[in-house]
C-alpha cells in the first residue's frame, strides 16, 4: 500500500502544503473539465469515462472528486496522476512549481541521475525541433515532403506528430548538436549518434523521422523511414537508451491520453503511419506498437488508462501472428481483448484512405472476440477438420483460455468454441483442467448457474460497512474504535484493508488525515471507495451513536463465531462435555445480553455491495 518509495522522502509537511494550498476546483478545471456549480459542489461530465449525464462530483469542503458512473475518485494529487498520466513524484513536483513550492532536496545519487536524464531529454528536445526545421525549410527536404504528400499527411499534421527529415550527411547533426555544447558521449548516450571505428556518425540520415514520447510528452527517441528502397532497413528506431525501452513505449499514448481515457477502449495499431493517419481522420485512440510484438510492460501500461483493447493489425499472415503473440500478455492483465480484422493486403492507413473514416469506425465495432479470431486465424491458414490440425487449434485455445480469469467470459468462450470447433465441451474443461484452471473457475454447475444476479452484502457486511464509513466521515472516533476492535476483525476483505490503513495512521500525537491516506495507498479501487464514502452520503447528526450500534453488533458476531470455534474444537480433540456446555452457556448469555441493548443503536439500512 505505501508508496514512501515513489516519494523520494518528500516530508508530509511539504505534501501537506501542497495539498492545502491546491485548490482541486480550480485545477480541474484547468485540466479541461467544464464544472458547473451545484449547490455547494460541482458537477461534470467524467473525464474518465464517456457519458451523456454528469456523474463526476468534485467537493470543495473535502478537496476530493468523485465519479458515479465508472467509480473513479481520489483528491488533487490521485486527478493529475490519472488524468495527465504522472508518477506520484512528478504530480508534486508539477503541483509545487505550480504554487512555487521548492521540493527538498534528494539523495545526491537520485540528484545526479536526474540531472543526466534531463539533459538526455534535453538533447532529445533539441533534435526533435532542429530535425522538424529541416523538413519544414531545408531545400534537400523535398523527397521526404513528396513522399508525405503522396501518403496523405497534412501539413498540421506534419506540426502537431513535429515530423522531422535527416539529410544525408553522416555528421550533420553531430556538427550541429556539438556547437550548442552537447558532448559525443551524451548524443552516443540518448542514441542520435553511432561512437564507430572511423569516428562517431549520426545515426538517422536520409530518413523521415518519427518523435517518440513517453505517455507524458517526454521525447525519448526517433523512428526513422528511409526514402530509398537501397537504404535499408526500412524503420530504424533508436537503439535501447537509459530514457528509451521499446517493450515500455506506445508511439502516440501522449496524444491518444485523453481520447482513450473518454472512450474507455484502446486501438492498437503495428506502425507509426496507421497512428499518425487515424488521428488525422478523427479517430484519436490509437496507439502503435511500433512493429513490435507486445511486452508485458506494455501490457500494464495499457491497463492503466483503459479496460479494453481493440487490436488492429494488418489483414496478413503475419499481422495474425503479431496479434496472437500480444493476446496472452494483455489478458494476463485482465484487460478485454476484440481483434479487428482487415482485408488481406490492407493497413489501418490504406483502409481508410480508401473506404472512408465511416467503413473503419464499423470495421472496429464489428471487431470480434479473441476466441473467435483465433478460430478464424487457423480456419484461413489450415484445414480445420483433420484432426491433427484439431488437435493443435485446441492447444492454443487452450493456452488463451487459461488466461482468461472471468468466469462468465470463459463459459462463452468455451461454449463458441466447442461449436465451431464440433469437439465436446467437456473434452475442452479437462484440456483447461490440465493445463492449470483452478476447479472453481471450471465448467459450472448447475448449482453455481443461478449465481449470476449482483450479491448483496450480508447483514453483517452492511454493519461493517456502516462502521468503516462513519470512521472516514469522523476520522476522531478511529482511536475509540480502535482500542475496541481489531482490523482483522472485519470479514470483508476491502474493510479489512481500509481498517488497517485507519489504524496505522492513527497516533497519539497527530489526527487522522484522509488525504495522507489517499495519498499512501497505491490501490485505485480503494481510493475511489473511499472518495465515494466522502462525496455520496451526508454524515448522520450521531456518529458515535451509530459506531456505538455497530460495535455492538460486530461484537456479538465475535462472540457468535467464538462459540462455533469452541464446539468445533471440542469435537475434535474430545473434550468435557460438561465443561464444553458450561462454556458456551456462558458465551451465549453475553451475546444475548449484547442483543438487548436498544434497537435504536443498532444500523438498520440495507446497503448494496458497490465492489469497484
Amino acid at each position: 500500500m505505501n508508496r514512501s518509495s515513489a516519494k523520494n522522502h518528500v516530508p508530509r509537511e511539504t505534501i501537506d502544503e501542497i495539498l492545502s494550498r491546491s485548490d482541486i476546483v480550480e485545477i480541474i478545471s484547468e485540466c479541461g473539465v467544464s464544472l458547473r456549480a451545484a449547490g455547494r459542489d460541482f458537477k461534470a461530465l467524467c473525464p474518465f469515462h464517456t457519458e451523456k449525464t454528469p456523474s463526476f462530483s468534485v467537493s470543495v469542503q473535502k478537496q476530493m472528486f468523485y465519479c458515479f458512473g465508472c467509480q473513479t475518485g481520489g483528491n488533487v494529487i490521485s486527478f493529475i496522476e490519472k488524468h495527465q498520466g504522472k508518477s506520484f513524484r512528478e504530480t508534486l513536483e508539477w503541483l509545487a512549481d505550480r504554487l512555487n513550492i521548492e521540493l527538498p532536496n534528494q539523495d545526491p545519487r537520485v540528484i545526479a541521475d536526474r540531472q543526466r536524464y534531463t539533459t538526455l531529454e534535453d538533447i532529445n528536445r533539441f533534435a526533435v525541433e532542429y530535425y522538424h526545421n529541416q523538413l519544414l525549410n531545408d531545400p534537400a527536404a523535398v523527397p521526404a515532403k513528396r513522399y508525405l504528400h503522396n501518403r496523405g499527411v497534412n501539413a498540421s499534421t506534419v506540426r502537431s506528430f513535429q515530423l522531422g527529415f535527416a539529410k544525408s550527411g553522416r555528421r550533420e547533426f553531430l556538427k550541429i548538436a556539438m556547437d550548442k555544447g552537447f558532448t559525443t558521449q551524451q548524443l552516443v548516450d540518448v542514441g542520435l549518434i553511432k561512437d564507430e571505428d572511423h569516428g562517431p556518425q549520426d545515426r538517422f540520415w536520409n530518413r523521415i523521422l518519427f518523435p517518440i514520447h513517453t505517455e507524458r510528452g517526454v521525447p525519448v527517441g526517433f523512428g526513422g523511414r528511409s526514402l530509398s528502397e537501397e537504404h535499408q532497413p526500412k524503420y530504424l528506431n533508436s537503439p535501447a537508451t537509459v530514457l528509451y525501452d521499446k517493450s515500455n513505449i506506445l508511439y502516440n499514448l501522449d496524444k491518444a491520453r485523453q481520447s482513450v481515457y473518454k472512450e474507455q477502449r484502446l486501438l492498437l495499431v503495428e506502425g507509426y503511419m496507421d497512428a499518425l493517419m487515424l488521428c488525422q481522420s478523427g479517430i484519436e485512440n490509437v496507439v502503435a506498437s511500433s512493429g513490435t510484438s507486445l511486452s508485458e510492460n506494455h501490457a500494464r501500461l495499457i491497463k492503466r488508462f483503459v479496460p479494453e483493447v481493440v487490436i488492429v493489425y494488418d489483414g496478413d499472415a503475419s499481422g495474425f501472428q503479431a496479434a496472437q503473440r500480444g493476446l496472452l500478455r494483455l489478458l494476463a492483465e485482465g484487460l478485454r481483448v476484440r481483434v479487428a480484422l482487415l482485408p488481406t493486403g490492407e493497413d489501418p492507413d490504406s483502409f481508410t484512405r480508401q473506404h472512408g473514416v465511416e467503413a473503419f469506425t464499423q470495421l472496429i465495432d464489428k471487431a470480434i472476440n479473441l476466441i473467435e479470431f483465433q478460430i478464424q486465424a487457423a480456419i484461413q491458414s489450415r484445414e480445420i477438420r483433420q484432426i491433427d490440425v484439431k488437435t493443435q487449434i485446441v492447444e492454443e485455445l487452450t493456452e488463451t483460455l487459461i488466461n482468461v480469469e472471468n468466469r462468465i467470459e470463459l463459459s462463452e468462450y468455451v461454449k463458441y468454441a466447442v461449436r465451431e470447433l464440433q469437439i465436446d465441451e467437456s473434452v475442452l474443461w479437462q484440456e483447461l483442467k490440465d493445463a492449470g484452471l483452478k476447479a472453481e473457475t471450471s465448467a459450472p454447475r448447475q448449482t453455481r448457474q443461478r449465481k449470476t444476479a449482483p450479491q448483496k452484502l450480508s447483514v453483517r457486511a452492511q454493519i461493517e460497512h456502516q462502521l468503516i464509513e462513519a470512521l472516514l466521515q469522523n476520522p476522531t472516533l478511529i482511536p475509540y474504535v480502535k482500542s475496541r476492535f481489531d482490523s482483522q476483525d472485519f470479514t470483508e476483505p476491502r474493510y479489512i484493508k481500509i481498517a488497517q490503513l485507519l489504524w496505522q495512521a492513527e497516533t497519539d500525537d497527530a489526527a487522522v488525515d484522509i488525504q495522507n491516506i489517499i495519498n499512501n495507498c497505491s490501490d485505485e479501487n480503494l481510493n475511489a471507495f473511499i472518495s465515494g464514502v466522502l462525496l455520496r452520503k451526508t454524515p448522520p447528526p450521531n456518529l458515535q451513536a451509530r459506531v456505538d450500534g455497530c460495535l455492538k453488533k460486530l461484537r456479538a458476531f465475535l462472540m457468535r463465531d467464538l462459540e462455533q470455534r469452541v464446539r468445533s474444537s471440542a469435537r475434535a480433540e474430545g473434550a468435557d462435555e460438561i465443561q464444553t456446555l458450561e462454556q458456551l452457556v456462558k458465551l451465549s448469555n453475553e451475546r444475548r445480553a449484547l442483543s438487548n441493548h436498544d434497537a435504536e443503536d443498532a444500523p438498520n439500512e440495507n446497503i448494496n455491495d458497490e465492489r469497484s
